[in-house]
């Protein structure tokens, strides 16, 4: 998975406005700081986490995705954000970014759907530590909501702003941004506004400006799917959605905009199935987590839906050759 050099810089330049020199953040992050002005860079995921704990370090700041979010600039998505300041609507911006995401970053996905009256958008990302996670989270769902004040005034608050990670101690910083309508620990990620806001018309859509950015959108994500199989599709769709909760093949291929059928086929001609792909992703997952040494072995399990941490001990020796606590030792999670 990659992630575009633009949030890189976002997330850098928010450290810098709170206060942090560029030779501290140089110091932290193992990173070829020329790549910074190379627009096609695409950075590693494990890179990208590395810029985000290495930012948070610097600046002490636990809110700091919510912060980038507020003050990053529209090019801070690679092209979403100049898309989005011309869309005809809230709506048509969000499908958008919903299309166009990858450019931002692998494995982000974002569905949108009509509640009666209410417009929802929920947000899946890469899972990683809790800190990548929930920064992640803040990230998106903040820049959701400048969004909607971008079209409807600075006034604009959601109906319902739902987070899978715990409270965090700056919960007052929600309470700012999202108007006290956050609630924790919830089963997905994502944010609802009125069905009303998300059609209203804008003032300063530029049709024109519109299509030409489109268009480039889509040149840019057709040349980095060059090559990509469904198994790769695949794959990073499964390290979006959360461990614990990974869904049968049918709701994969919806979400991937594929019929079951057409799916189990792509996948057999790259030579796998949806059962290999699925312990590939938990497999990966379960790497990341076992590196961190936040985490405790028996939260990993039970984070990819083992009951008995006896179990995924099992499994995990047979996908990988170790143990988790061998895995763990030899990967420096120790």
């Amino acid at each position: 998975m990659s992630v575009s050099i633009f949030l890189a810089r976002a997330v850098l330049e928010a450290a810098e406005r709170l206060g942090v020199a560029r030779a501290d953040l140089r110091a932290r992050i193992p990173f070829d700081w020329h790549r910074l002005e190379q627009p096609e860079t695409r950075l590693e995921f494990e890179q990208f986490e590395q810029v985000l704990s290495a930012a948070v370090g610097a600046t002490g700041d636990e809110a700091l995705g919510l912060h980038v979010a507020e003050h990053m600039p529209e090019g801070a998505v690679d092209l979403l954000g100049h898309l989005a300041a011309h869309a005809p609507t809230m709506r048509d911006a969000l499908k958008m970014a919903s299309q166009f995401v990858g450019l931002a970053m692998d494995g982000l996905m974002l569905t949108l759907r009509d509640d009666d009256d209410a417009f929802v958008v929920r947000y899946a990302f890469p899972r990683s530590t809790p800190l990548a996670n929930r920064l992640l989270a803040e990230l998106m769902m903040g820049g959701i909501v400048r969004l909607a004040r971008s079209f409807t005034g600075p006034s604009a608050a959601p109906r319902l702003a739902r987070f899978e990670h715990e409270r965090p101690k700056h919960h007052a910083e929600y309470t700012r941004i999202f108007g006290g309508r956050q609630r924790f620990g919830q089963n997905e990620t994502s944010i609802a506004f009125d069905r009303a806001i998300a059609d209203r018309p804008q003032m300063h859509q530029h049709p024109e400006l519109y299509e030409l950015l489109r268009t480039e959108a889509q040149r840019r994500l057709d040349q980095m799917a060059t090559g990509v199989g469904a198994a790769t599709r695949l794959h990073q769709y499964l390290l979006s959605v959360p461990p614990s909760h990974i869904p049968e093949i049918s709701a994969a291929a919806r979400d991937l905009g594929t019929s079951e059928r057409s799916l189990r086929r792509r996948l057999a001609e790259d030579g796998t199935s949806y059962r290999d792909v699925v312990r590939s992703a938990l497999e990966a997952t379960a790497g990341r987590m076992l590196r961190d040494p936040t985490h405790t072995i028996k939260e990993t399990a039970v984070a990819l839906g083992f009951a008995d941490p006896a179990a995924f001990h099992r499994a995990f020796k047979r996908w990988t050759g170790m143990t988790p606590g061998e895995y763990r030792r030899t990967r420096g999670g120790d």
